[in-house]
């Protein structure tokens, strides 16, 4: 199976109306863009081992929120443990209303998070981080 150019997306988020305001902006900002969410980040973790540890995965931008029951620093732990050939395929940014400055720069220190975008997710956003995939007119 030849590999997509583009990244699946995926949003793992207790908030089910951030998920969809996420997956629509993406959609209407990526062409062809696939976007899985997921409420319960055990559900998006399990998802991630299963879908990207195969030789013809594709890779993958993971948007993660911070406060959730189960918070992003522990889903954090919890990709650590994943085989390296799923880390490399899988791209995190935190995605989070957290207005404390400690959490941006934990993001900035964990080498798993590639960037730290505010809620919410807008076109504006996507552009800056991902100038290559968004649609042309």
């Amino acid at each position: 199976m030849k590999k997509r150019r583009l990244p699946d997306f995926i949003i793992i988020d207790d908030d089910p109306i951030n998920n969809m305001v996420c997956n629509r902006i993406i959609q209407l900002t990526i062409d062809e863009a696939i976007v899985n969410a997921f409420t319960e980040p055990t559900d998006g973790l399990e998802f991630m081992l299963n879908t990207y540890s195969g030789d013809d995965a594709n890779d993958a931008v993971l948007f993660l929120d911070i406060n959730m029951p189960l918070n992003g620093w522990e889903v954090l732990d919890m990709i650590e443990g994943f085989p390296e050939v799923v880390k490399g395929r899988i791209k995190i940014f935190m995605l989070s209303s957290s207005v404390n400055p400690s959490d941006k720069e934990k993001a900035g220190s964990n080498p798993l998070v590639s960037g730290y975008i505010p809620k919410s997710l807008s076109q504006e956003k996507l552009k800056e981080f991902f100038p290559d995939m968004v649609k042309t007119e």
